[in-house]
């Protein structure tokens, strides 16, 4: 139970979409292993779309993640940004 919160607790801290991504991306590459690893003879290359499909779901995965980043990085300012407007360090210091 103990390990569970603690890989709960940081990731209730991320974007919705990150959390989406990265779930999408372990359905990717499982299914990348799944395909490759298969019992398709691997010359013919008969499952094809399959792998196509499969590396698809990984990349839709990466741009979720991307869009959380940019997403989270919009909505919070930058420590530098949030100093100087709460009266912190002068922001027109030398540096």
């Amino acid at each position: 139970m103990f390990e569970i919160e603690r890989i709960r607790r940081p990731l209730s801290r991320l974007p919705l979409a990150m959390i989406l991504g990265l779930a999408l991306m372990a359905v990717g590459g499982v299914l990348d292993v799944a395909i490759h690893f298969g019992p398709a003879d691997h010359h013919v290359h008969e499952g094809f779309a399959w792998e196509h499909a499969a590396h698809l779901v990984g990349i839709a995965g990466m741009a979720l993640v991307l869009a959380g980043v940019v997403v989270h990085g919009v909505r919070h300012p930058t420590r530098r940004r949030r100093a100087a407007t709460q009266g912190g360090p002068d922001s027109n210091a030398h540096r």
